[in-house]
């Protein structure tokens, strides 16, 4: 019999069929604590600094571990006026480097400053005044006319290079999921501005998913915040409406949805929001301190039951832990999940300098079959 590929698991398995146990941690870069080596029998198709690389990387990721992998890639969709393109210059500061962004509008140049060093912070963020937003609306507008064969052309080439190894995915997330830090006192300093930018952030996605689906990405990598940032008031708000609208039109052309909210997410349960927007996996069902679900459990059964959940591995436990520790956190997962349609997978991303070892029992332990 010819060997499944992982693309074709992934297939049956969104398709409802039973393809035995799923693992498959999030994984958006080489994170193992050992030089970065290619794996494939081929020649590497985007080599260390090529803008691509990430993507080897993960590939990489999934070969060598032998999970069931979710790929991720950006798809940029410039403005054809070129004189939109936004002018970036990084330089180095002590401790870390600069990066000034300045783009052209009618209404002035809209502008950011931000400082990484141990972590990144705004010196100048991008949304700090009214004039702000009315350049950035300006700026949105704008956007929509973009290239679309040459971002379909791009897209297509990324869906070759992963082939059969996996699904390819890529980031997304509400129209209203800007500016965290003054979102809310925005709100009540310039309510039309801000929900004028969220109705033209809609509007472009809107028009990019269709060119990011014919481009060939399977799934939306669909990003939303727990209660750690935001209430179910502002969720019913200003995200549910938003969400159906948007993740409806993807669906209507074949894509699926990967939700992402890697925070406290225990109210959101409550209220019913992820059953009424039905994603096809849902992540990270964590427990404190990173989360707050009562229990892996709780949150399953809360759920409905056409959604698949992912997840929730510490991530301490599998980049510190021993082997046998990560085994027995597999089947405390499997436990709490056993009767539904589960992933095994993490709290969030997979941190840097993992060892091989625990990745390896993580997966061996995930594919045992009882």
């Amino acid at each position: 019999m010819k060997k499944m590929t992982p693309r074709k698991k992934w297939e049956l398995f969104l398709a409802g069929e039973d393809v035995g146990p799923m693992v498959s941690p999030l994984c958006d870069r080489w994170t193992m604590g050992r030089p970065y080596y290619w794996p494939g029998p081929d020649a590497e198709p985007y080599p260390e600094g090529h803008p691509y690389h990430a993507l080897c990387e993960q590939i990489a990721m999934g070969l060598i571990c032998g999970w069931d992998p979710t790929f991720l890639a950006g798809l940029p969709l410039p403005p054809r006026n070129q004189k939109l393109h936004p002018h970036i210059v990084t330089t180095k500061i002590e401790g870390g480097t600069r990066i000034e962004s300045r783009a052209y509008t009618p209404y002035g140049d809209l502008t950011s400053i931000t400082e990484n060093k141990t972590s990144s912070h705004a010196v100048k963020a991008e949304l700090g005044t009214e004039e702000d937003y009315k350049k950035l609306i300006w700026l949105t507008k704008a956007r929509m006319d973009y290239d679309d064969e040459a971002g379909i052309k791009q897209g297509q080439e990324l869906r070759r290079v992963v082939g059969d190894h996996g699904i390819l995915g890529i980031w997304s997330g509400p129209p209203i999921g800007f500016n965290h830090d003054n979102i809310f006192y925005h709100l009540a300093d310039w309510p039309e501005a801000v929900l004028e930018l969220r109705q033209a952030i809609k509007e472009l996605m809107l028009r990019q998913i269709v060119t990011l689906r014919k481009a060939g990405f399977d799934y939306l990598f669909y990003c939303v915040d727990g209660t750690e940032w935001i209430s179910p008031d502002f969720f019913r708000d200003y995200i549910l409406e938003d969400t159906k609208e948007i993740l409806g039109r993807w669906r209507e052309m074949g894509g699926f949805v990967l939700w992402h909210t890697c925070g406290r997410i225990a109210k959101l349960i409550e209220s019913d929001f992820y059953n009424v927007c039905l994603p096809e996996i849902f992540e990270t069902m964590s427990e404190p301190p990173v989360g707050s679900l009562p229990s892996l459990k709780w949150g399953r059964e809360h759920l409905d039951k056409r959604i698949a959940t992912k997840g929730n591995m510490p991530l301490n436990i599998l980049l510190s832990g021993t082997e046998e520790e990560v085994r027995a956190d597999v089947r405390r997962i499997r436990n709490e999940t056993r009767g539904y349609r589960h992933i095994v997978g993490l709290s969030d991303d997979i941190l840097s300098g993992t060892p091989l070892k625990n990745l390896r029992a993580f997966v061996e332990e995930s594919r045992r079959v009882d």
